[in-house]
């Protein structure tokens, strides 16, 4: 997907997208003293998250077919 030709929908799903993270890395602030293994932790948790995300602006863009896509 090219920065230049991001359509509405897929704009709308970038900016709901990064509000969910930001709460996800609040909540888990909130539950885990800060520190190293608080930091690691929320860089770990946002790979799958943002894994999602790009799974789903390929989807939107035509690069992945649903109904032959198995690993789920």
């Amino acid at each position: 997907m090219e920065i230049g030709k991001i359509s509405a929908e897929q704009e709308w799903i970038l900016a709901r997208h990064s509000r969910m993270v930001g709460r996800v890395l609040d909540q888990v602030e909130a539950a885990l003293p800060e520190g190293n293994q608080c930091e690691k932790l929320k860089k770990l948790v946002q790979v799958p998250l943002y894994d999602f995300r790009n799974e789903i602006l390929k989807y939107l863009d035509g690069q992945i077919d649903i109904n032959s896509h198995t690993d789920i």
